[in-house]
């Protein structure tokens, strides 16, 4: 027996992999549009890492619940694909769908409900377009035939409730007086509120919650630019002081 009997079957990595029609310019688009999910994973842990913002962590943790629910109902209802489509798993509801349209309903309620950063102009084209893109997305994924159109709207109504529903929780955490009032709940606390006990937590992986009050990246244009020219003044002021020696 040669050595290449032996040899397993080469798999499919299925996470990046999108079946489409080559002669299809709209099947193509849709093909790429598959791969925003993954895109957004990608900035999310971007941010996370680089901004360390409480409520990027939030939105993402909301996120990834979402993906569980969804993996959850997806082997209750053991509904499969359409038959044209030779996609693994189940087919309801489309994880795909539901994604989206959690990601763009919770930021569209966080940008217009908790943010201060953006003009109401600007927090109305950001939201209307992602809210766009999402139901293409989700569109897309009857277009590739992966899933039939109850499976994207039962995966987009399940992300719209749970964003709904993430969202309200995340603005109860801020104001709710739980902890730090005495009672069974303070020895989880130390003593503190719920919100308290969250920063202090982040706190320890320099966490902060900063973009609910300022435009983050003009604010930290601003301290680049008054800490450049606080070094540039302060060089003077040493070259000057070195002269009069």
């Amino acid at each position: 027996m040669t050595k290449e009997q032996f040899e397993p079957p080469l798999a499919s990595l299925s996470f990046s992999h999108v079946y489409y029609n080559p002669n299809d310019p709209v099947s193509l688009l849709c093909a790429w549009l598959a791969l925003l999910p993954q895109a957004l994973g990608v900035s999310y842990a971007t941010l996370v890492i680089a901004q360390r913002e409480i409520e990027v962590l939030l939105m993402f943790a909301g996120q990834l619940s979402c993906e569980a629910v969804n993996w959850v109902l997806k082997r209750y209802f053991k509904q499969g694909r359409p038959k044209q489509m030779y996609g693994k798993g189940y087919g309801m509801p489309s994880s795909h769908a539901q994604f989206m349209a959690f990601f763009a309903v919770y930021f569209s309620l966080w940008i217009h409900r908790r943010s201060k950063g953006f003009s109401p102009v600007m927090r109305w084209a950001l939201s209307s377009g992602i809210l766009v893109v999402s139901v293409v997305v989700a569109l897309s994924r009857i277009y590739l035939s992966y899933h039939t159109a109850g499976q994207v709207a039962c995966g987009y109504f399940v992300g719209v409730l749970f964003a709904v529903v993430w969202f309200l929780v995340t603005a109860w955490m801020r104001v709710t007086d739980l902890g730090g009032k005495g009672g069974m709940f303070d020895w989880i606390t130390g003593g503190r509120r719920l919100w308290e006990l969250v920063m202090w937590i982040g706190g320890l992986g320099y966490v902060k919650d900063l973009c609910t009050e300022v435009d983050i990246v003009r604010w930290e244009w601003e301290v680049w630019r008054r800490g450049a020219l606080g070094v540039i003044d302060g060089a003077k002021i040493l070259q000057e002081e070195r002269k009069k020696k």
